[in-house]
């Protein structure tokens, strides 16, 4: 479980959870397997500073209005 500092985390369990949707069955999902979706999920969150700082930007805006 992530402690109170973390602000994302995906897990084994998630990409499971998501080959099960995808009609993938657990067992397809191999320690080499994970090792290639950990690299597909790296290099596709290379802007994750703009992300943030989008969330960023939305966050407070929405608490001024609030």
């Amino acid at each position: 479980m992530a402690d109170k500092d973390t602000i994302f985390v995906l897990s084994k369990e998630d990409v499971i959870d998501c080959a099960r949707e995808m009609g993938i069955p657990e067992d397809a999902i191999t320690d080499d397997i994970l090792a290639q979706v950990k690299k597909g999920v790296e290099w596709g969150l290379e802007c994750w500073s703009e992300v943030m700082k989008v969330a960023i930007t939305e966050a407070i805006n929405f608490a001024l209005k609030s």
